[in-house]
């Protein structure tokens, strides 16, 4: 099995990073440093090889250091046979906008051009809410997976998004239109998304099918197999007709709302412990630990599918865990290329790992 690799990776201008040039190890590397130095930034450019949106919800201008109006990402991956060089350039110009990449000697495009080109695998804190939060954490959890493993996933959820909004911004004024022409641009609509939501249904029951059965094996070892967890994913629809059907019937509802009122924009997969709903009746380790679960899951179902160990992203996320949670994770992660920041270096006994401080964006291996 191949495992994923970072070698090195050089930044210019990347969030308060202005400058920085580090080779990494193939085992445990340990950010270290105070709060607000810069450590989830480093994470964070770590993970834009994946050509995916930032985990932290940020747009690309945010990326950028204040002073600048570029940010470039350069970094030397591989796996167990290759090398590959990735560049990212983040820019906020008159001319040029957005992120963009280059692999190895090919022509720059979009940035998600890049997906299915190095994987990696993120938890952060924001992922402990993941039981309690809204749906669209978990959707956001199930999609970010998929576009991993499925890169033209990206394309289908972005056409869908497209036309989401045409169709919202239809709703909207829908004053400005004659009913021939409302009704007919609107069904339009409705017949492109509910075929491109079609395609969104199979590959989000095809994960979620893996996750719960990956998922309640980590849990059932965390819990010493007291407690039972299950998957439950409700669908908007699950049969491309019938996406059509239901978008039809909700016409007066989004002409009265101004937008569209139902779809997968507002699925949800509800998480029960023997038979419970967590999101109501879990405790807050039992929720740690249903989500410890569903990370170590996505990083098997990645390796599973795609044949490569995925490199592990650990935000800060150690110090939200026991050390019961925290022996379990790392012993899980054996052998894979980590990347681990933290506050206190001294919670972290790794003999063999590499570390890193970052102090008011300047990094250094120590």
């Amino acid at each position: 099995m191949n495992n994923c690799y970072v070698k090195s990776i050089e930044l210019l201008n990347f969030r308060n990073i202005k400058s920085a040039q580090l080779n990494f190890c193939e085992g445990i590397n340990v950010i270290t440093g105070e709060n607000g130095q810069g450590k989830t930034n480093l994470i964070e450019s770590i993970w834009l090889l994946t050509g995916a949106k930032s985990f932290r919800g940020s747009k690309d201008k945010d990326l950028i250091n204040r002073e600048s109006d570029f940010a470039r990402i350069v970094a030397l991956t591989a796996d167990d046979e290759y090398e590959n060089k990735i560049e990212l350039l983040i820019a906020d110009t008159e001319g040029k906008k957005g992120r963009y990449a280059k692999f190895n000697d090919g022509t720059q495009k979009r940035a998600v051009s890049i997906a299915g080109k190095f994987y990696c695998v993120v938890f952060c804190p924001q992922h402990l809410t993941l039981v309690s939060g809204s749906p669209s954490l978990r959707r956001k959890f199930v999609d970010g997976a998929i576009c991993q493993i499925y890169p033209g996933y990206i394309k289908t959820f972005k056409t869908f998004e497209k036309y989401l909004e045409q169709k919202n911004s239809l709703l909207k004024n829908c004053m400005k239109y004659s009913v021939g022409e409302f009704n007919s641009t609107l069904d339009i609509y409705n017949r492109n998304i509910a075929a491109l939501s079609f395609e969104i249904y199979k590959k989000r029951k095809e994960y979620i099918d893996l996750l719960t059965v990956k998922a309640k094996e980590y849990y059932c070892r965390i819990s010493s197999g007291r407690e039972d967890i299950e998957f439950k994913y409700l669908p908007f629809a699950e049969k491309e007709e019938d996406f059509y059907k239901r978008l039809c019937e909700s016409t007066d509802n989004d002409r009265r709302a101004g937008f569209s009122t139902c779809g997968v924009q507002r699925e949800d997969i509800e998480i029960y412990i023997d038979g419970e709903n967590a999101k109501e009746f879990a405790s807050q380790g039992q929720q740690r630990s249903i989500v410890l679960g569903m990370k170590l899951a996505e990083s098997d179902i990645l390796k599973e599918i795609c044949e490569i160990n995925p490199v592990i992203l650990l935000d800060d996320v150690l110090s939200e865990l026991d050390f019961k949670r925290q022996e379990y994770l790392l012993e899980n992660i054996e052998g894979k290329q980590v990347f681990i920041s933290s506050c206190d270096e001294n919670r972290i006994n790794l003999a063999t790992s590499r570390k890193y401080l970052v102090k008011n964006g300047e990094i250094e291996c120590i």
